[in-house]
């Protein structure tokens, strides 16, 4: 009983606030903007982690959805420094497929691929392999492995009934079901 109240009040809510793409007998599916993950994304950031080479810091993140792709983007600021040289700035590019973990209500990049780097205008993408890219690729990895794309509301009970997250013409569906 406690289950069928807690998904009409789901259903009420998000009936409200327009965001449900479809309702069928495998569930009720909303649609994600990307302007909400990016909202979600800004809360956790800036990240700063010391490496062997130096402090690399990821801040200004963003979410984007394209059409066409099974995959979210999301994109940071990148800067690198050391006691050799002076603060480096760039941008890089992750996508990874969606997943919804459970037990933490959120959703995260499954499978983070880098897309594009670049450090000072500076394209790292054909140079994957020197030390400041070594450095900072099993980083960012981590961090778009660890850090929510988007967090469902704790005091909400959402994330006890999601059973589908995707990507689907540009939008993040999340399908909710009992």
């Amino acid at each position: 009983m406690k289950h069928y109240i807690g998904a009409m009040l789901l259903l009420l809510t998000l009936l409200f606030t327009g965001c449900i793409k479809d309702i069928n007998p495998s569930g009720m599916t909303i649609v994600i903007p990307a302007s909400r993950l990016t909202q979600s994304l800004q809360r956790q950031f800036p990240v700063t982690q010391n490496t062997d080479y130096g402090k690399v810091t990821l801040k200004n993140p963003k979410a984007l959805l394209q059409k066409g792709s099974d995959r979210i983007t999301a994109g940071a600021t990148v800067l690198f420094s050391n006691s050799l040289i002076p603060q480096q700035q760039g941008s890089v590019y992750v996508s990874g497929k969606p997943y919804f973990d459970a037990k933490t209500g959120s959703i995260y990049l499954n499978d983070p691929n880098i897309e594009k780097l670049d450090i000072n205008g500076y394209k790292l993408g054909n140079f994957l392999n020197g030390s400041v890219a070594n450095q900072l690729k099993p980083l960012i990895n981590e961090v778009f492995r660890q850090i929510p794309i988007y967090k469902m509301d704790r005091n909400s009970i959402q994330g006890s009934f999601v059973k589908n997250v995707r990507v689907e013409d540009g939008n993040l569906l999340v399908t909710f079901g009992l």
